[in-house]
Parts: C-alpha cells; sequence; structure tokens
C-alpha cells in the first residue's frame, strides 16, 4: 500500500499545469480592472468616518463660559433591528446533534445632552449565532 501512495505522489508530482489560453487571460484582466463601484464603496466607508467626526466635535466643543454644569451625554434610547435570520441546519455540538441559527443586527443607541440640546445616534452591526441541542422526543 506505501509504495502505491509514494508512486502516485511521484506521479502526481511531475505533474505541470497547462498554460492558460489568451482568452482567459484577458478575461482575468477585464475582470481585474477598476470599476466605478469604487466610488459607491468608497462613499459609504466616509460615512462611519463623517460620523465619527461629528461625534468628537460635539462632545470635543468648546462649552461656554458661563455654563456650571459639565457637558454630560446620557443613553436615552437603543433598539435592535433585524436585518436577516436564516436557519443554517443541523450540526453536531460535541457530538450531540444541535440546531444552528444566525441572524444578523443593527444595534442603535441615541445619547442626549438636555443641557445643550444636543444628541448622538450610533449604530452598529451585529451577528449572532446560535447554537441550541436538539431533542427529539
Amino acid at each position: 500500500m506505501d509504495d502505491e501512495l509514494k508512486m502516485l505522489e511521484e506521479e502526481l508530482g511531475r505533474l505541470r499545469p497547462a498554460a492558460a489560453s489568451p482568452e482567459l487571460t484577458a478575461r482575468i484582466g477585464r475582470n481585474l480592472r477598476p470599476r466605478r463601484r469604487a466610488g459607491v464603496l468608497l462613499s459609504w466607508l466616509a460615512l462611519p468616518a463623517a460620523a465619527a467626526a461629528g461625534a468628537a466635535l460635539v462632545i470635543l466643543a468648546p462649552k461656554p463660559a458661563a455654563s456650571a454644569a459639565p457637558s454630560v451625554f446620557k443613553p436615552v434610547a437603543a433598539r435592535q433591528v433585524l436585518l436577516s435570520a436564516r436557519d443554517e441546519g443541523y450540526v453536531q455540538l460535541g457530538g450531540v446533534p444541535a440546531h444552528r441559527l444566525h441572524a444578523t443586527y443593527v444595534d442603535t443607541i441615541t445619547w442626549e445632552n438636555p443641557a445643550e440640546h444636543a444628541s448622538l445616534t450610533w449604530s452598529v452591526p451585529r451577528d449572532q449565532v446560535r447554537v441550541i441541542p436538539a431533542s427529539f422526543q
């Protein structure tokens, strides 16, 4: 058996991949070129940066000299929005059958500073995977 495996390994070691056809090379080259979608991606990446900059301006902005109370933001609202949920079927959990569920949420928390009539909203995506032991009774 070992001799057969050694012969197979030697034969596989001698094999070399065939050269790619010119059509395949051209098609790969076309697919690797940047597309206009990069602008859309950059705009989506700019949103969190703008939100962080806005939050920093609200929190770090100089306070009026007459204000005796410190600037304090307090959480006033929190919510989670379920974007998608899918059943990923049965899996083995330490030899025990279990059911796997995957959910995607967006958590949003709002803070307010009533003294300065300011508010800050923060949204964060979250994935949740639950594995529940299955009971077949």
